[in-house]
Parts: C-alpha cells; sequence; structure tokens
C-alpha cells in the first residue's frame, strides 16, 4: 500500500474527531430532550471521526497500486510556509503587543505565499485592512481591543 494525500487527510479527520469526543465526554453529554455542554462536541466529533474513517476506507480501497500523490506538491510549499508563520506569529504576538502590531505582522508575512505580489503594494494593503478592522470592530461594534500593547 502506498500513502497517499487522502490518507493523510483522513487520519487527520479521525484524530481530530477522536480528541473531540475525548474531550467533549469531560462536559456531560445530557439527554437529547435538554443536551449538555458536551453534546455538540461529541456528535459532531464523531461525525469527524466517521468522515476520517470513511476517507480512509475509500482511499486504501479507490488507490490500491496507484502512483502516490504529493502531499503538499512542490510549488504549494512556499505558500504553505508563509500562511503558517503568519498565523504562528499573529497567536504569539496578539497579546504581547496588540491587535494592529499583530495584524500587520500577519499582512505582512501572508504577502509572503504570493510570488506575485510588489512589495509597493503591501503599505497600501495593510493600511486598508487596519482600517476596516477598526472601524467595523473597534469603532462600529465597540469591542474592546488593547490596540497597541507594548509588553514584550
Amino acid at each position: 500500500m502506498t500513502f497517499h494525500a487522502d490518507h493523510a487527510v483522513g487520519i487527520l479527520f479521525a484524530a481530530t474527531g477522536g480528541i473531540a469526543v475525548y474531550l467533549g465526554l469531560d462536559y456531560g453529554f445530557g439527554e437529547l430532550s435538554e443536551m449538555g455542554p458536551g453534546a455538540l462536541p461529541v456528535l459532531l466529533g464523531t461525525t469527524l471521526f466517521v468522515f476520517g474513517i470513511t476517507l480512509l476506507m475509500k482511499a486504501t480501497l479507490a488507490n490500491a497500486g496507484a502512483a502516490a500523490i504529493a502531499l503538499i506538491p512542490r510549488e504549494e510549499i512556499r505558500p504553505f510556509l508563509a500562511i503558517l508563520a503568519a498565523l504562528f506569529a499573529f497567536s504569539l504576538l496578539i497579546d504581547r503587543v496588540g491587535l494592529l502590531p499583530s495584524v500587520a505582522a500577519v499582512i505582512g508575512l501572508g504577502w509572503l505565499a504570493d510570488k506575485r505580489g510588489r512589495l509597493k503594494e503591501l503599505p497600501a494593503l495593510t493600511l486598508a485592512i487596519v482600517a476596516i478592522i477598526l472601524g467595523i470592530f473597534h469603532f462600529g461594534l465597540g469591542i474592546p481591543f488593547h490596540l497597541f500593547d507594548w509588553s514584550i
């Protein structure tokens, strides 16, 4: 048996679903007439687990003897790593420097995912996205974000 990209996705679905069920059971399922806080994670986790196992079986049966498909094609490695780095940077920076610098870091690192992006467009894009975020969430909805929080 060769390992295909569908196998990796099936394993990811089954593992995520299994973890959701395991953690959701601690919250208490309740009854069907009055569901508890663990009902949704358990039901969705079970569904995701079943989809993962089904995808694993389908990939194993359908792709028997076929050439393996690359998990991440070579030309997609750079965008994948850039987006992953942007999300990781946001998660590290949001509590330390505030919302606006974190969003700027996401935009800057995410910009590296596209080979065609011109550097002179980056400042205008950053300002536009920051203005939209400020307009909607800070001024429009009044959500109390720490816009700048220099506590590194």
